[in-house]
Parts: C-alpha cells; structure tokens; sequence
C-alpha cells in the first residue's frame, strides 16, 4: 500500500484567542495534485504557511515522507524535497528567465556564495535550467528579462523556480491569482502535468481550475477539514455546497 507523503495531525494555530487552525488532520498521497478549498478566512493560507515552515504550529505534527518535520525551519524542509509558490510573483525581475532558473538550481546544489562567475562557467546548470524552461512552456523565453514578461509567464517562471530545487511535493498557493481566461487556460495543463511528476497541494479561489486540476479535494472550514474526496464527491456533498460551493459548481 502506497504511504502518504504528507499527514497533518491534530494541527493547531492561534493568534492571541483566535485559533485559525484547529485540530486539523489531513492526509496527502504521492503524485496526485490534491487541492484545498474554503471561503475566506478559513485557514488556508495559514495552512500552507504552516506546511512550508513559515509558521509554527502552536501544537499537533507535521510529518513529510515518514518523517517529522513540526520542528524544522523553511530551507531545512526545502532541502528535504517540499518547495512552495506565493500568491504574489517572486522572481528576480532584472534578470533573464534562463539566469532566475540557472541561480535556483545553482542554490540547490550549494554553490550560490560563488555567484555568477561560477554559474556562467557551468554548462551544465544552465542546461537544467533550460530543461526546466522548457517544462514550465518558456523554451522560447529563456532569454528575456523576467520584468518583460506577462504576468501568466511569471507565473510559469515561479514554477519552474519552484522546480529547481527538486521538489518531492509542491505547495501551490493561488497560481492562477490575476490571470485572465487565456493565461488560466495555459497554466492548468501545465499543473496538470506536475502533479504526475510531482505531488501537489493546490490553494487556489477559481473553481473551475479546481474541478479540472484536482484527484482529490479537502474541503476546509472554520480550521478543521470538513471533508475531502474526489471532486465527484465534493461537487453532491450537500454539506459542502452549503458551508462553501453554493452554486459556483454545478453536477
């Protein structure tokens, strides 16, 4: 049987006497792209931030491919295999796409302090970094500043920044926040695409991308998960339509 990559046990966060996480469990199996969803103010973002290491948890586990990770800092988890997304773009906007993707993986490999004498004289960095382009669908942008790119490139590039530190499970939160139609429409095949490589865990507002995107969805209330299933499941779950879903997904 195949072993989750991810559990969340008895998860907790306050700010002051407002518990924004509470109790929570959660289980994430391995290359599925496994989305969370909820009305605002439900934890989400906290999650996540509890996830990647940005926050602590004020009780309950986090294990990360069978291991306990509640106690490790940010970059101690990224070098264990989970990475994550921002809702805002972070790229280095001054830089070419293939450099930004060059100077991640440099980072990973441990040789960033030696800077950019050393990663032009690399080929084989910049040959990762150019089969990571290709990944996220810039091929044809490798050598254009990140500031001259459309927001749904950027978006793509903070992917493939993502996937430079070769990830085991990709936090994505809200990728698609700001695009129009179109640039949803090229980003969704391409998350599609990760989550067979990689596993995902999705945050993200616009519910036809879930529906398209997701194996498997929790549903997340007031802190706690009130339910999760395949988006079969969630779309007749009348509990959920009427804590979240309303008539935003029809069966």
């Amino acid at each position: 049987m195949t072993e989750p990559i991810l559990q969340l046990h008895d998860l907790v966060k306050r700010y002051g006497g407002l518990t924004v996480t509470d109790r929570l469990n959660l289980v994430v199996m391995p290359r599925q792209v496994h989305a969370i969803i909820g009305p605002n103010g439900a934890g989400k973002t906290t999650l996540i931030q509890l996830i990647a290491g940005a926050l602590k948890p004020n009780s309950g586990r986090i294990v990360f491919g069978g291991r306990d990770v509640t106690a490790l800092a940010m970059h101690e988890r990224v070098a264990l295999g989970l990475a994550r997304s921002y809702q805002i773009t972070n790229v280095f906007k001054s830089c070419s796409v293939l450099d930004n993707l060059a100077l991640s993986v440099q980072a990973r490999k441990g040789t960033s302090m030696r800077f950019w004498r050393r990663a032009i004289d690399e080929t084989a960095l910049f040959r990762e970094a150019a089969e990571i382009g290709e990944r996220v669908g810039l091929a044809d942008r490798l050598q254009v500043i990140a500031a001259s790119l459309s927001h749904g490139e950027q978006r793509q590039l903070e992917l493939g920044l993502a996937l430079a530190s070769a990830p085991q499970l990709l936090l994505l939160d809200e990728p698609m926040a700001g695009m129009g139609p179109e640039e949803s429409a090229r980003l969704i095949p391409l998350i599609k695409e990760l989550g067979r490589q990689h596993t995902v865990v999705l945050i993200e507002h616009d519910m036809d991308a879930v529906f398209q995107l997701a194996d498997c969805i929790s549903v997340l209330v007031a802190g706690q998960v009130m339910s999760t299933g395949t988006p079969d499941q969630i779309r007749v779950d009348a509990a959920v339509k009427k804590a979240y879903l309303g008539d935003e997904v029809v069966a």
